[in-house]
């Protein structure tokens, strides 16, 4: 079977997550499925890390059933020569207008197989399916704005805040989508904590009291503001349940505001919770126009 090439004329529009339900979805309906990145921009050597990774796929490229191929964003004409057999798909976000789109996909002329429109918000997805049709986009599928795709992994965490680490092996991947910055008084303590399900708590080194509330509520992470020493009952407190500690020399204000800046500009990291998501939100894609 031949193979199926993934563009888009911007960077952040989505052909890793795409990539990784598609070969999910692959993976579930039997066939042997590989994908691979190729080199050409930053995201590359993490996207291809996470692919290696990626359940279900195969790392033998000539046995697959189905080869999936990710190009770096911008230029397809150089993308679609090193791979002439391939046929192709593309990835945008709703963000891009219909009449670039629509001159991105005749680049790939008889080998297209569709466009994809990402991260689709609820309330204009009908005025954009018919920009795209009246400018002559053939369109395989929308993807929905998704809260728990948008969110930034800790791993990415802890890259914009600098950040030092403590119990983190396994917790690189987890999501940040539910963040609590702690109040600033002691008084709610656990249960405050405990009424949000937080995925992490954004709190002050200086307040050992809140930080076990936090820990005791079963915060996923700590994330610890201002750079001061942790007090040795709180590191002994959270190795315990082993949950990661993320500590910063910001000061609250900062460490929210960079935070705030990563959700929905981060690159698909993978984990199972958004691997899971994707797929669903893929589950009712008809899979076979892509290799007709």
């Amino acid at each position: 079977m031949p193979g199926l090439i993934l563009l888009s004329p911007e960077p952040l529009a989505g052909k890793t997550t795409v990539a990784a339900g598609l070969a999910q979805r692959f993976s579930t309906e039997g066939k042997t499925v590989s994908v691979r990145r190729m080199p050409g921009d930053d995201h590359a050597e993490n996207d291809a890390a996470l692919f290696s990774a990626l359940k279900g796929a195969s790392q033998d490229q000539a046995a697959a059933e189905v080869e999936l191929i990710e190009a770096p964003a911008g230029d397809a004409a150089s993308s679609l020569a090193e791979f002439p057999d391939a046929r192709a798909l593309i990835i945008t976000s709703a963000l891009t207008p219909m009449n670039v789109l629509a001159d991105y996909c005749r680049q790939a002329g008889d080998r297209l197989r569709g466009a994809v429109i990402n991260k689709m918000p609820a309330r204009r997805a009908d005025s954009l399916i018919a920009e795209a049709k009246a400018a002559g986009v053939d369109l395989l599928a929308t993807l929905p704005e998704d809260r728990l795709l948008a969110t930034p992994v800790l791993r990415d965490v802890v890259e914009a805040l600098s950040a030092q680490t403590e119990h983190f092996d396994s917790g690189g991947l987890r999501p940040l989508d539910r963040p609590v910055i702690a109040p600033i008084s002691a008084d709610p303590g656990q249960g405050y904590f405990a009424g949000y399900g937080a995925s992490a708590v954004i709190v002050r080194s200086d307040k050992p009291d809140l930080q076990l509330a936090a820990l005791n509520a079963s915060a996923g992470c700590l994330i610890l503001t201002g750079g001061l020493p942790i007090l040795s009952y709180v590191l002994e407190r959270a190795e315990e349940d082993q949950i990661p500690l993320l500590r910063t020399g910001l000061d609250t204000i900062t460490a929210v505001e960079r935070i705030e800046a990563i959700f929905g500009s981060a690159t698909f990291a993978g984990g199972d919770e958004k691997i899971k998501r994707i797929t669903e939100l893929m589950a009712d894609w008809g899979l076979a126009p892509l290799f007709g």
